[in-house]
């Protein structure tokens, strides 16, 4: 095997366990540990931020963007309504309502799948040499179609806004037992 394909291989691997570990968050009740609740929305909230500023400059894609997040705070809000709370052994955990966090990350692998497809149609995973046809082609290849990143946005402000109602959860609860 050659090195572009141990980097293919190890991405794949990196991708399937990304996936296990985001599906295994949304089954069965979870340890609500403040902390790393903080540290993921940080991230995401980095990486959201990346993915929005490579819109920013197109209208139709910053009205896509802007759509994404809207639809990921409103299904945020909605999901925590639907959250469960218990005491378990003196920590508190949650059980987060399995059908809306399946289909965000649905919405994130269908856009994630949708972008590796048009990646290998148009030669660069396999290596094809590509034809250049205009600027205009080139720059819609790169900043990919408008709506897409509004998908991948759903998923980042659903994330964000998600967890940080479990963080504001879990102090009024903690207050209501002192």
């Amino acid at each position: 095997m050659n090195q572009h394909s141990d980097t293919i291989i190890f991405i794949i691997a990196l991708v399937i366990f990304v996936i296990y570990r985001r599906v295994r968050r949304n089954i069965g009740w979870q340890q609500l540990n403040p902390r790393k609740l903080l540290v993921r929305t940080c991230l995401f909230i980095f990486i959201g931020l990346i993915f929005l500023a490579g819109g920013i400059s197109h209208p139709i894609s910053l009205l896509s963007d802007v759509i994404g997040i809207l639809v990921g705070i409103i299904l945020a809000y909605y999901g925590a309504t639907l959250t469960s709370f218990e005491q378990r052994e003196g920590r508190l955990h949650y059980r987060p309502n399995i059908w809306i966090g399946s289909t965000v990350t649905l919405l994130f692998l269908a856009r994630l799948f949708y972008r590796f497809y048009n990646m290998y149609t148009a030669g660069i995973v396999t290596g094809l040499p590509q034809e250049q046809t205009n600027g205009f082609q080139t720059m819609s290849f790169t900043t990919g179609q408008s709506w897409t990143a509004g998908l991948m946005l759903i998923m980042f402000a659903y994330y964000i806004f998600y967890y940080l109602i479990l963080i504001k959860k879990q102090k009024q609860l903690s207050m209501q037992g002192k």
